[in-house]
């Protein structure tokens, strides 16, 4: 079936409830084929993987280290304690979606909170953001693993 790349976009918008795809004239065969085949799937795993080279690119230029990566400024152990609490709190008997949103919020904490750290006169001194973010890393794996013991 062929549906064009507007019509893919505006199921996936519908979908997720976002503004300006309420109105959008999709039949219900190009709904089903979009939205529930593995093709939907297919295209979050690819934004991920590009997302996620697109971070450790920035990462290695930041640092000029190529082993350089983004858990190196906390982001890793951030979005592990966030995954942590939402199975600590039984969001994910609720529902899946709980996990990866408690996850992303816990890494852009950790990385607001490295970045907080750092900054002097609007400016991040890349030695002093390695440091910080190897704290703030060792401090939430700690309190991850506080609440894994508990």
């Amino acid at each position: 079936m062929k549906i064009p790349l507007t019509s893919m976009l505006a199921v996936i918008g519908k979908q997720l409830g976002l503004p300006g795809f309420a109105g959008a004239a999709l039949t219900p065969e190009q709904t089903a084929v979009v939205w529930y085949n593995q093709d939907a799937a297919d295209i979050g795993r690819t934004f991920s993987g590009a997302a996620l080279g697109v971070s450790g690119a920035v990462m290695q230029g930041v640092f000029g280290n190529p082993l350089a990566d983004p858990g190196i400024i906390g982001v890793s152990a951030g979005a592990s304690l966030g995954a942590v609490i939402a199975v600590a709190l039984g969001l994910t008997t609720i529902s899946l979606y709980y996990m990866p949103l408690f996850a992303l919020i816990g890494a852009l904490l950790a990385v607001g909170l490295t970045v907080a750290l750092t900054m002097r006169d609007g400016k991040i001194p890349v030695m002093t953001l390695l440091l910080a973010g190897v704290a703030i890393s060792m401090l939430l794996s700690a309190m991850t693993l506080g609440i894994l013991t508990l």
